[in-house]
């Protein structure tokens, strides 16, 4: 099983209604399901088996980072 996102991710692909589920995802810090594997359905009933890999990315990314607050200190 690869870790790279699909060639219709959400993440990687910029058009009006991957934006919206980006910004829905990053608001409610909800993660959603591969479309392809799910074939457009139960976008955001996920398990980890068909998490979206663009998603998982980011998590790991924002994880790592740690918060702004940890990352700035007492500026």
């Amino acid at each position: 099983m690869t870790n790279k996102t699909c060639k219709e991710c959400p993440w990687r692909v910029k058009n009006n209604h991957n934006d919206m589920i980006v910004g829905f995802s990053k608001k409610m810090d909800k993660p959603h399901n591969c479309h392809m594997k799910t074939e457009g359905k139960e976008l955001w009933n996920t398990t980890e088996k068909t998490k979206c890999n663009g998603r998982k990315e980011y998590e790991k990314n924002r994880d790592t980072r740690g918060t702004q607050q940890e990352t700035t200190g007492n500026v």
